[in-house]
């Protein structure tokens, strides 16, 4: 009887564990977006995040990759003294300049697309915004 009980128990153990890893399956990185197949032009397949404001941080932004609406402001704070710059790839955006702090906002266009952008200064520093 002991043993109807252990294996019992077993079997619950092992559907629990099936049960969370099905649920944690994460992005498959194929909305669409851009020639790559993951949406937002940042390479790390996932969507991007509806909001306003980005952190600059040590080498990274965060969120790298953004949502908005046509002609809203997006803040870059940075939340380090590490000097950075905000560099898009579409000439209509202004940049930010070489900054150590403090703070930059920009009107994002009013058509819809993905604008990319990096810090020149450090490689593989780089978001995007796509507004739609």
């Amino acid at each position: 009887m002991k043993d109807f009980y252990v294996r019992r128990g077993a079997h619950w153990i092992v559907m629990s564990l099936f049960l969370t890893v099905a649920a944690c399956g994460g992005d498959s990185g194929t909305n669409a977006g851009d020639d790559t197949g993951n949406g937002n032009g940042n390479g790390n397949g996932t969507d991007p995040t509806v909001t306003t404001s980005v952190a600059v941080s040590d080498n990274f932004f965060n969120p790298a990759s953004i949502q908005v609406s046509p002609g809203v402001t997006v803040t870059w704070t940075w939340s380090s003294n590490v000097v950075h710059n905000v560099t898009f790839a579409d000439n209509a955006i202004t940049d930010s300049g070489d900054q150590g702090g403090g703070m930059y906002q920009t009107a994002m266009p009013t058509a819809a697309g993905l604008y990319t952008y990096l810090c020149t200064i450090h490689a593989g520093m780089n978001g995007a915004v796509t507004v739609q």
